[in-house]
């Protein structure tokens, strides 16, 4: 970002984007990170002055409640959906079978690739505020097997509310985030922050089935929401950590890597990269 000239860029904008400024300067150990709240940990700097919250109200995201009104529609779609359209997720964190159907990934639209679930896709990509851009926005169907358990574990940055919509949810499902602990009703959206503290466990003896799909932070405003996505968007940056996400992925098919890295090279003709790295 220094030698692309869009920490400069950056640096010398006017007070809209002063919020920015300060979490590079973090980045760069030029100043100290915001502070961060109880048992929330992300990779990142904690992006300074958001109402950070373990489970905000489901009003803060309000494409939250247009993907309740949609369910029967992303349901029948998620149920016509076989084993081998799934692809495998395998992090350390989780010991079990973590199956995946990916809309997003790493800022490209993956289900360009399938077209297995075309109305959702586009709804998806119609919701107001929706984190897909950004390279740690993630829009999936998450399968999770019977008597699994994800481990305890903080995610990347304190910049997304993250919904999940519940689609099949047997009993003894939950989701710890900080020191509080909610289940899932199908149908109905939950919202909550992974920058914090995170566990699930499925003790059900079927597949616990929801769809996720990241939101940006309601206390972001659009300009800053358009310079940290042109940051991110930039081939070098994103060729950071581009493989090393992708091998979370059992096997992942040669034409879904393809795809993505044609498309990260693509997204370089992006209007909003062109100005911020000029």
């Amino acid at each position: 970002m220094k030698s692309g000239g869009y920490y400069d860029n950056i640096s010398s904008a006017g007070p809209g984007l002063d919020r920015v400024k300060a979490w590079l300067r973090a980045f760069a150990g030029d100043a100290p990170a915001a502070e961060q709240r109880s048992m929330q940990h992300p990779t990142y700097p904690c992006f300074p002055g958001l109402a950070n919250r373990p489970f905000p109200p489901v009003e803060t995201a309000p494409g939250a409640l247009l993907l309740e009104r949609s369910i029967d529609v992303i349901r029948e779609e998620y149920l016509a959906l076989r084993d081998e359209d799934l692809l495998r997720y395998t992090p350390p964190s989780m010991d079990k079978y973590w199956g995946v159907y990916l809309f997003a990934h790493m800022g490209v639209d993956t289900e360009a690739l399938t077209r297995r679930c075309p109305r959702t896709s586009q709804l998806i990509r119609s919701l107001p505020r929706v984190c897909l851009d950004y390279p740690w926005g993630d829009a999936l169907f998450s399968i999770h097997a019977s008597r699994s358990h994800l481990a305890a574990h903080c995610s990347i940055d304190n910049l997304r509310v993250r919904c999940h919509l519940g689609i099949r949810i047997p009993e003894g499902c939950r989701i710890r985030v900080g020191s509080q602990t909610r289940q899932w009703q199908e149908g109905r959206s939950l919202l909550f922050e992974d920058s914090f503290e995170h566990e699930v466990w499925n003790e059900g003896s079927e597949r616990r089935a929801i769809l996720i799909v990241d939101f940006w932070h309601p206390d972001l405003t659009d300009l800053e929401i358009e310079a940290i996505s042109a940051g991110f968007r930039k081939k070098e940056v994103r060729s950071l950590f581009l493989l090393e996400r992708l091998a979370m992925l059992e096997r992942p098919p040669e034409p879904h890597i393809r795809h993505i890295q044609a498309q990260v090279l693509a997204q370089q003709h992006d209007p909003r990269v062109q100005e911020y790295w000029r």
